[in-house]
């Protein structure tokens, strides 16, 4: 919970300082004692006579005599060696007034420095009070970069904010990165709401700084909407997009995301309800939407509440509460449901549904007797990073035009059995499934083009998932998978990615530990040429162009590799069994190059980079041969 300090009420034009000092006596060593009265809001600021000389000659039109006297100044500090005159008094006197000159006189000459705490009295914040947008890019252009404090920074946004001067708005946050959504006032260790940017232009009823601010990351507090509900209003009416299709029919978008808004009224937008097509609060802080959002929005095409706080959608129980029907596309993602709003069962017309990183326990929770005719046109489907351990077949059976559907990271158990429809994307990575059903190849095969079943529990692999002739991309890793189907079950001929990596391919109960490979031992001590327990088809030849083996346990790479005629990417890292047990034995050398273990200097092999000669190998022993020799090469220097 944060707590703010609403702060006295200021008169914008006097500002109080720190170095208010009482008069002393003294000479004006050059200059001419003034007679006339101080007056205005810098009348105590400046106490010294020299100042009251200063401050007669600026009052007066007299800018060539202020100069002067504020150069007289700095040389009797530097000639009698102790300071009369504070220099950041003196820069704040020529800020005051607009001196450019004076100002760039005592920074670059009289070397003042610029004081980097933020306070009324500091000459940047001065030039933001009173819009001197030259003087402000001046005065902290001569403070370091690594020095320029935020809370300067944000202390003049505010002042800025407060006076209106919109110039010098756009200068600190565009060119110093001021934060428009910072507070740059605190009363203890509560923050003054006064010191809010977006506040601070509500209390000075500036719409211009309002929406330049929201447009860099500003919000709406609480404090803003309840002290300033009609600026408020104003404001986010300006925000609204109106239109008129060539029917001539008015259509309104509404586009409030990132406002940080708490909640949301009616009275906003009420009275062109009826012609909103396109409804954005995203990113926002809303916990609960108006009744009439957004089944009472007749004309509504495409909703996003996506990354708010909210826990259910307001109840619709039956069709005839949904009037929205033209609605197409939902975004939920980033809340916090435990289930969908059983009001998306009515829509007839939606085509995209996501809800991805909220809750969900079930994907709807509504009584079996419920009659809904809704979800029949839903093309894309999207509830990963939630906590599924089951999709209802009476609901996915009915999505009849679903192409896409993605439940990544859920703790589904199984997958629900295939259905009729387009589906051409299945991610289902990152959960518990341990079985595939076996008629995805019935309904699918000829549909589907990407599926992920990565990281999940999978044991075994069914020669069915290999018969789905439209896949492209083939994602199983990160399972138990100990061995592929006979060749001839292949029949994916349009597969050009496979990645089987972190499996139990070649796994064997009886293998013995020290075997040494004939891939990477020396000739004299090869044993006979092991049989992989994998081989790929055929059908591959001309397809497939990235494969991924690693860690795997493989005895050797298998033939059928060398057959793969537009392979460009072939990962065998770790995927031997003799990579991490330094079973091959290497020469001596005298100078090591880039490594002894070949597979793991170089853990990702790409066919398309090894040389013309190992590429044409006759035969498979020659390929070994060569291979390692290229490898030895690569990391020793046999000179």
């Amino acid at each position: 919970m944060s707590y703010w300090s609403v702060g006295l009420h200021r008169d914008s034009g006097d500002i109080p300082s720190n170095m208010e000092q009482k008069n002393s006596p003294g000479e004006d060593i050059g200059a001419k004692v003034s007679l006339v009265e101080d007056t205005g809001p810098s009348s105590t600021l400046f106490t010294h006579p020299t100042f009251k000389n200063i401050q007669a000659a600026y009052e007066d039109g007299e800018e060539d005599v202020a100069r002067e006297l504020i150069q007289q100044a700095c040389c009797v500090v530097c000639s009698a060696g102790t300071p009369r005159i504070d220099g950041v008094r003196l820069l704040c006197v020529a800020t005051q007034y607009g001196d450019l000159q004076s100002v760039c006189y005592l920074l670059k000459e009289a070397c003042i420095p610029v004081p980097l705490e933020p306070s009324n009295s500091n000459p940047a914040v001065l030039a933001a009070h009173y819009g001197h947008t030259d003087l402000v890019k001046e005065l902290l252009d001569s403070i370091p970069g690594p020095c320029l404090r935020k809370d300067l920074l944000n202390s003049m946004l505010a002042t800025s904010c407060q006076e209106g001067h919109l110039d010098v708005v756009r200068l600190l946050v565009q060119s110093y990165d001021a934060d428009a959504k910072d507070c740059a006032i605190h009363s203890d260790e509560f923050a003054v709401i006064t010191g809010l940017p977006l506040y601070a232009a509500s209390q000075a009823n500036n719409e211009e700084i309002a929406l330049f601010l929201l447009q860099n990351g500003a919000g709406f507090s609480s404090y803003t909407l309840i002290d300033h509900p009609a600026f408020s209003k104003r404001i986010l009416r300006l925000k609204l997009q109106e239109t008129y299709e060539a029917e001539g029919d008015k259509v309104v978008s509404v586009c409030w995301s990132g406002l940080q808004l708490p909640w949301l009224e009616l009275d906003w937008f009420m009275d062109v309800s009826a012609h909103i097509t396109q409804l954005d609060l995203s990113s926002n802080c809303l916990s609960s939407m108006p009744s009439v959002v957004p089944w009472g929005l007749i004309s509504l095409r495409t909703l996003d509440l996506s990354n708010n706080a909210l826990k259910e959608l307001p109840l619709a129980n039956n069709s005839q509460e949904v009037i929205c029907s033209s609605l197409q596309q939902v975004n939920l993602s980033e809340n916090q449901l435990s289930s969908l709003p059983p009001g998306l069962l009515h829509l007839t017309r939606i085509q995209k549904l996501s809800a991805a990183k909220n809750q969900l326990t079930v994907l709807f929770d509504l009584p079996k007797t419920t009659n809904w005719i809704g979800l029949r046109k839903l093309e894309e489907l999207d509830v990963s990073d939630n906590c599924l351990t089951s999709l209802p077949t009476a609901v996915m059976h009915c999505l009849k035009s679903l192409r896409l559907l993605n439940v990544n990271r859920n703790k589904l158990s199984t997958f629900p059995d295939p259905w009729a429809c387009p589906l051409k994307q299945c991610k289902a990575s990152s959960n518990l499934i341990e079985n595939l059903p076996n008629t995805i190849s019935i309904f699918w095969r000829t549909h589907l083009e990407e599926v992920d079943f990565s990281d999940n529990s999978l044991k075994e692999l069914p020669s069915y998932i290999f018969e789905l002739e439209a896949v492209v991309s083939l994602r199983l890793c990160e399972n138990y998978i100990t061995t592929l189907p006979a060749p001839n079950k292949w029949k994916c001929s349009k597969l050009k990615t496979l990645d089987l990596s972190q499996n139990h391919l070649g796994k064997t109960e009886d293998s013995p530990k020290s075997r040494r490979l004939a891939f990477l031992t020396t000739w004299n001590r090869r044993d006979p040429d092991p049989v992989c327990a994998i081989e790929f088809p055929v059908v591959l030849r001309d397809s497939l162009e990235v494969l991924h083996l690693n860690d795997n346990q493989l005895e050797c790479v298998p033939q059928s590799v060398c057959g793969l005629h537009n392979l460009t990417e072939l990962y065998l890292s770790k995927s031997l069994r003799s990579a991490d047990k330094l079973l091959l034995e290497v020469p001596r050398s005298k100078r090591k190059l880039r490594g002894d273990r070949a597979f793991s200097i170089v853990p990702q092999i790409r066919s398309s980079n090894l040389p013309q000669h190992i590429r044409e190998a006759p035969s498979l022993s020659t390929f070994k041969t060569r291979l390692k020799t290229h490898f030895y090469s690569l990391a020793y220097d046999t000179v």
